[in-house]
């Protein structure tokens, strides 16, 4: 993980045991994301993907505590199965609503694994920073559980 003071740029990295092709699919396609994109102990309500460059996604979250959260945002560039960028803007229930930040996600085969690095800039700072780090963190867990009941191992581990 590394910090750049001028915009707080979140990097991660994760092994998932499972192809690149399957791993960008977990990201283009509602039924998909609506099983893994939220931190720990929250659920998606609902998530909406329009997957081509232009299209827009959307999806509806919930707290333990049954606080709402909205996050949306449009494909920016799509380069199957290796790259997605996206625009990201939290609509309701975030501190850093209605600013637009950028995700970029790059996957690799690694053997029959796949190397993600996800980069998430744009973050007001150190705080809204450590909150992306662990709500992706989250999310990433729930996607390798994921991708092990679609039929693979599935298991992610840090870079």
């Amino acid at each position: 993980m590394r910090i750049r003071k001028a915009d707080f740029l979140l990097d991660m990295r994760r092994t998932f045991r499972a192809p690149p092709s399957l791993v960008f699919e977990t990201f283009t396609r509602a039924e998909l994301l609506r099983r893994w994109m939220c931190p720990h102990g929250y659920t998606v309500q609902t998530a909406h993907a329009d997957a081509r460059i232009g299209g827009g996604f959307r999806i509806e979250m919930q707290s333990p505590e049954g606080v709402g959260y909205e996050v949306a945002g449009r494909y920016l560039e799509m380069r199957a199965p290796e790259l997605l960028v996206l625009s990201w803007i939290w609509e309701k229930g975030h501190g850093m609503a209605g600013i637009e930040t950028i995700v970029r996600v790059e996957l690799s085969a690694q053997g029959s694994d796949t190397l993600m690095v996800m980069t998430h800039s744009g973050l007001l700072g150190e705080h809204e920073r450590a909150d992306h780090e662990q709500g992706w963190s989250g999310a990433f867990d729930n996607l390798a559980g994921l991708l092990a009941r679609l039929g693979g191992p599935g298991s992610g581990t840090s870079a």
